[in-house]
């Protein structure tokens, strides 16, 4: 975990022991997720820089909320994991608001929901698609 400005950010030793947690629960339900070491590199490497772009001195995700749903986004739709990537993206959101004191306040059900929802929406609308989650997210964002 490293920290920049006011921020926690997940590196990737991180998202590797999450997907290791989240592989044995999912050994637990029967369904078997392949190992950390067969996600694609290139896109781990983006997913751990994505939410501290910047252009110009500005922060392409200057808010939370705008963080978290990148990195929703991010693991959701560019299926970096063999399998598991919608669990993997919900779980990855959830602990980087928890590092950085937040919550949602959502039902597992609604979270489910949300998870399906993105992996069914088209790319090519991916404005529309992050003003939605980002509105999403800080709608449900509370304290922790």
């Amino acid at each position: 975990m490293t920290g920049e400005n006011e921020f926690l950010y997940l590196d990737r030793e991180d998202y590797e022991r999450l997907h290791e947690a989240l592989a044995e629960w999912a050994k637990t339900q029967d369904e078997p997720i392949p190992p950390f070491r067969l996600a694609r590199e290139g896109d781990i490497e983006s997913l751990v820089s994505l939410p501290r772009r910047s252009f110009f001195g500005h922060s392409a995700y200057p808010t939370l909320a705008e963080k978290a749903a990148i990195i929703f986004y991010t693991i959701n739709k560019r299926q970096i994991f063999l399998n598991g990537n919608k669990r993997m993206s919900t779980l990855a959101l959830l602990v980087f608001l928890g590092i950085n004191g937040h919550e949602l306040d959502v039902s597992a059900d609604e979270l489910t929901e949300k998870a399906l929802w993105l992996a069914k929406t088209e790319s090519l609308e991916f404005p529309d698609i992050k003003a939605s989650l980002v509105a999403w997210v800080q709608e449900r964002l509370r304290a922790g």
